[in-house]
């Protein structure tokens, strides 16, 4: 479904809430006038109107009962706001109930029959559609009218000069309006009450296609900006990934140990992460976007190593002090990489954890890591997962100046180490991973 469908499945669902909501409160309504009728705060017929408010309440309360049985009672997985039968439903309920209305209490609310193409104008129709309502809504006007001439409640100007007993005797009372019923009088209703109400409903609704129509094209509009705006994030994520693939191939090139661990630390990372989204203490803070940038700025935690020379980087044996110093410096030069040179990339978030996470991912809980010798929580959050992840590897993976560690003991020293180089909460969420971790070492 294009994102066009899915706004405007969306609005008509809406709509077709609103307008289920409109026919309940107009049974709120009927079912307030009946009592009032039945106490004598109106004086209408008591028979007429039962019936008439009984019929209208029966009608609009039908709609809302099929949606509580089929998406409340049943739960069926296609809410049926979203099926296109609902809203038709909605106009002819809404036209019936009006013309109830209209025929009963008094020709005066023929106005109410600018509701039901009110409620069509909500949906996306055709304008012949609308224009098909509207033919409808005008027909009914002098149908309504009409009706309620012969039939319908007394009303003093529309059957003058009879008498409220004279219109509704028992006996005679259809009689008598019939007697009244002459073609002068018939086009006097015409064109004193019928056509005055068709041109105010006609401008009525017509205003309101016209403003649908408008907020229609808005919406259209916005879409359409909204799409050339996430084609530009995708072009510029898709950038960012490049760019971050292509220093990693560097890195590897120049040291195949460091490549594979940038590929596995990158999973471990990836393991780590959606296992603390299950816990409570990282729910609010580990938002989707967060999480992704942690996991496609893990391969960057090493890219400082290219200012580190060879003989340095590719050494077989155990590196003497000054030349651990000379390493250490990778942290740094690849904070200063990722400000300096990553910075076109345009996502200030994604470089925030991508600097974090090479700058301080070799700092330890207890204070005595480096560059910073930054402690607990002081330590941002990314670089204290990239550090679970990247000394495990480190541990299991074999080096040029070491054989790969069993993996129990590397778990036991990540387990060991908590509290004092790993962040012990981290730890705890380690445990429950694992099974994960040594099928990723496996690889």
């Amino acid at each position: 479904m294009s994102q066009n469908d899915y706004i405007y499945l969306y609005a008509e669902k809406k709509a077709n809430r609103f307008n289920m909501y409109c026919l309940l409160a107009m049974c709120f309504l009927a079912f307030l006038s009946l009592i009032l009728n039945e106490v004598g705060i109106f004086t209408q017929d008591k028979a007429i109107t039962r019936f008439s408010m009984f019929g209208l309440i029966t009608t609009d309360i039908i709609p809302f009962l099929i949606f509580i049985i089929h998406d409340k009672i049943l739960k069926k997985e296609k809410s049926v706001l979203e099926m296109p039968f609902f809203k038709v439903l909605i106009i002819i309920f809404s036209y019936f109930s009006i013309i109830d209305i209209c025929i009963v209490f008094s020709f005066q609310a023929v106005l109410l029959l600018a509701i039901p193409p009110l409620f069509a104008a909500q949906y996306k129709t055709k304008r012949s559609v609308f224009l098909v309502l509207l033919t409808i809504t005008l027909l009914s006007i002098p149908f309504v009218t009409y009706a309620s001439y012969f039939y319908g409640i007394y009303d003093a100007n529309l059957l003058k000069p009879l008498t409220q007993e004279e219109a509704n005797d028992v006996v005679y009372g259809i009689q008598n309006r019939l007697n009244i019923a002459t073609p002068k009088r018939m086009l006097e209703v015409f064109f004193h009450y019928v056509l005055p109400r068709m041109v105010c409903i006609s401008v009525i609704d017509f205003i309101a296609i016209i403003i649908n129509g408008r907020t229609s094209n808005m919406i259209f509009e916005q879409v359409k900006l909204n799409d050339k705006v996430n084609e530009e994030i995708r072009k510029k994520s898709e950038m960012q990934k490049s760019v971050i693939e292509d220093l990693a191939d560097i890195i590897e090139s120049r040291d195949i140990e460091t490549g594979e661990h940038i590929k596995r630390t990158k999973k471990y990372v990836t393991i780590l992460v959606d296992a603390m989204k299950k816990d409570n203490k990282y729910k609010d803070i580990l938002t989707d976007k967060y999480c992704d940038n942690i996991i496609n700025a893990a391969p960057l935690h090493d890219i400082g190593k290219i200012v580190v020379s060879d003989l340095i980087l590719c050494k077989p044996g155990k590196l003497t002090d000054e030349e651990f110093d000379k390493m250490k410096i990778h942290t740094t030069k690849g904070g200063d990489i990722i400000k300096n040179i990553l910075k076109d990339l345009g996502d200030e978030d994604f470089l925030n954890v991508a600097y974090d996470i090479a700058t301080f991912h070799h700092e330890k809980w207890n204070g005595k890591g480096y560059p910073q010798n930054l402690a607990g929580t002081d330590i941002p959050l990314p670089a204290r997962i990239m550090a679970i992840a990247d000394v495990f590897d480190a541990l299991v993976a074999e080096r040029v100046y070491k054989k790969p560690m069993p993996v129990d003991k590397a778990i036991n020293i990540i387990i060991e180490d908590a509290g004092t180089h790993f962040d012990p909460n981290l730890v705890e969420i380690f445990k429950t991973v694992e099974d994960k971790f040594i099928e990723v070492s496996k690889e």
